[in-house]
């Protein structure tokens, strides 16, 4: 019986092993035609005959790759993942190969999680080639970082505008002005001219109003920019506007940077920014720094480190614009970078780049300006960036929403613009506002004025602009953290002066309203300085006061037909002979300063009044400091 048993079973594994090898015989058969079906892109045939394929041997791996792939190949990822899966059950002859597929199946899926042990595994075979176990060990690298961003999601919660604001075309979100209450952007819109060309791209605004964001306008083109520029920037005064204006037959590029200057109600015509500043390729995509003084681009000219990079050029004292400088390796990558937004607090720039890890195409970054260089940048985290290209954001002000232009988020159609809210870790320190309007004191007409914002700690001046010349009104960001001092000047009047304590500030505060009425320069008039400061008790000019001094040094020196009484006040602590000689001795420290710095003596004299002509009432901290003060009064106008 064990005999025959024995060979009982020897001829059933004879017989099995027959079956097996005719079943594999026409496998084999129909892989090929499926092969050869899928190679002429015959993807029915193709199906049809691994079907028949895998009836013969259903261990057939290289039939579910083959399948994966044509299912790839019409978009049908997740099914070609599962495929590939299948195939790795049968013990495939070139394991590697499809480890590899598999994961960047997985990796374009946005599976990281899964895909990454993929790469692990296709690592872990025996003699892989050395070009490619480099690659997969970067592939590798950047599926864990991207894991890691998607498996930790940040707060993200896009708010579309509106249809006042997005339309079916493209809207591209360009700039925000100081206040918050004005959005600048850019429209693609179809020209519907078959003889012309397809799209023109013209510039919008909206204003805020009532927490809602009010149906677009057009901003009005400068002179010779009509349906022919895009991406631009404006000032914090809303006095200058740079944009890009692409294939004109004055430009030195591609694309080159323009600016127009707002004189009254109208822009002057569009003027090529120039050689110096243009390149002979594209320069495009500009934002101005707060204080106007520095305006950072995008640009593919010569001497980068990618395909494009981020430069910046500074306005020199004379109003000219210094050579552009590249930002350097610290911000640019070998690859794409582009779309600075440097934030109103004059140090936080935002920008895209293809060159960082990030979670495909292009990601949005933020660096910060420490000193003399920049930060690592950081990316934005997941979702506000995505597997798209995640191209531009700007931020509020206050630094708490961040707007995006997007095309894959619900909106009216194509590209649309949405808010959101910024959290903690990418918000560039707040900025409030000082707006006002500078004029006549007794006519109460508006007068255009220069005003100078100037840090009290540097001594340097942070912003220098002109007020409107037809409505007198004025707009200056305040960064927090610093104490500043305002300056308004204009001919035939008095300078005005104002004090800003902002250096123990950091969280959000609220803007600040100053209306400026100028005092002509005429006998009996007088004006306050507000940043002449004191030690307590003491008589001594702090450094701090250096500017407001250089600033009255200056006045006279341009007013030399004038001369000036200076007195000194003082609150009512302490008796009053104490604070009769203090007053008097601070009067005769300002005078001293303007005699070293070229006054003539017989052009001034000095007095104190103690605490005998207070402005406010002494029951109030907020009251004594403004007792407690330095006026100058026109004794003489020649």
């Amino acid at each position: 019986m064990g005999r025959r048993f024995i060979s009982l079973l020897m001829i059933c594994f004879c017989i099995s092993f027959s079956l097996s090898a005719q079943d594999r015989e026409k496998a084999q058969k129909h892989f090929d035609k499926a092969r050869e079906a899928f190679q002429l892109l015959e993807y029915k045939t193709a199906n049809r005959e691994l079907e028949l394929c895998l009836r013969a041997d259903s261990a057939y791996a290289d039939a579910y790759i083959l399948s994966g792939d044509i299912l790839s190949e019409n978009g049908q990822l997740e099914g070609a993942v599962d495929q590939y899966r299948k195939s790795l059950e049968f013990s495939p002859e070139n394991p590697e190969i499809v480890y590899n597929i598999l994961g960047n199946a997985l990796f374009s899926l946005e599976r990281y999680q899964e895909a990454c042990p993929c790469y692990d595994s296709l690592l872990a075979v025996k003699d892989i080639r050395p070009d490619l176990r480099i690659t997969i060990e970067d592939k590798l690298s950047l599926c864990l970082f991207r894991r890691d961003l998607v498996s930790h999601p940040i707060p993200f919660s896009p708010v579309n505008l509106g249809k006042g604001v997005n339309t079916p075309d493209d809207e591209y979100i360009n700039a925000i002005s100081a206040d918050g209450t004005m959005l600048y952007f850019t429209r693609r819109e179809p020209t519907h001219d078959p003889d012309g060309k397809e799209f023109v791209e013209n510039f919008y605004f909206s204003k805020m109003k009532e927490a809602a964001w009010q149906d677009a306008a057009k901003l009005g083109y400068p002179e010779g920019t009509e349906n022919d520029a895009g991406a631009l920037c404006i000032s914090p005064d809303g006095n200058l506007l740079i944009f890009t204006s692409c294939f004109k037959r004055e430009g030195f590029g591609s694309c080159d940077l323009y600016y127009s200057e707002r004189e009254g109600d109208v822009w002057t015509p569009a003027r090529n920014m120039g050689i110096h500043i243009n390149s002979d390729l594209w320069d495009a995509q500009p934002s101005i720094s707060s204080d106007g003084k520095t305006l950072y681009f995008a640009s593919n000219r010569r001497g980068g480190y990618g395909s494009s990079d981020i430069w910046a050029t500074r306005r020199l004292p004379t109003g000219s614009w210094s050579k552009p400088y590249n930002l350097g390796p610290e911000i640019n990558t070998s690859e794409a970078d582009m779309a600075p937004f440097i934030h109103y607090d004059n140090k936080t720039l935002y920008f895209s780049s293809k060159g960082y890890p990030g979670l495909g195409g292009s990601d949005l970054f933020r660096t910060v300006l420490k000193g003399d260089h920049w930060e690592q940048p950081k990316n934005l985290g997941y979702p506000i960036n995505s597997s798209a290209d995640d191209l531009v954001i700007i931020v509020n002000p206050d630094g708490e929403t961040g707007f995006i232009s997007n095309n894959s988020l619900t909106g009216e159609g194509g590209y649309d613009m949405f808010s959101f809210r910024l959290y903690d870790e990418i918000r560039p320190s707040p900025v409030t506002y000082l707006k006002g309007i500078v004029f006549d004191e007794e006519s109460k007409l508006p007068l255009v004025a220069r005003f100078e914002l100037i840090d009290l700690n540097s001594d340097s001046v942070v912003i220098s602009s002109l007020s409107h010349s037809e409505s007198g009104d004025f707009l200056v960001c305040l960064p927090l953290g610093s104490d500043y001092g305002l300056n308004v000047s204009c001919q035939g009047y008095l300078f005005y002066s104002d004090h800003f304590p902002l250096s123990e500030i950091k969280q959000k505060s609220d803007p600040v309203v100053r209306n400026v009425p100028m005092k002509k320069i005429e006998t009996g008039n007088v004006m306050i300085l507000n940043n002449i400061f004191f030690e307590t008790d003491r008589y001594q000019l702090m450094p701090s006061s250096f500017p407001e001094m250089n600033k009255l040094a200056g006045f006279l020196k341009d007013n030399p037909g004038i001369t000036i009484e200076i007195s000194g006040h003082t609150d009512d602590v302490g008796t009053e002979e104490y604070n009769l000689e203090l007053s008097a001795k601070r009067a005769e420290s300002v005078a001293n300063y303007l005699a070293e710095h070229g006054i003539d003596r017989k052009r001034m004299t000095s007095v104190g009044f103690g605490e005998s002509k207070p402005v406010a009432s002494n029951d109030t901290e907020e009251g004594k400091a403004k007792n407690r003060r330095t006026e100058i009064k026109i004794t003489g106008a020649d």
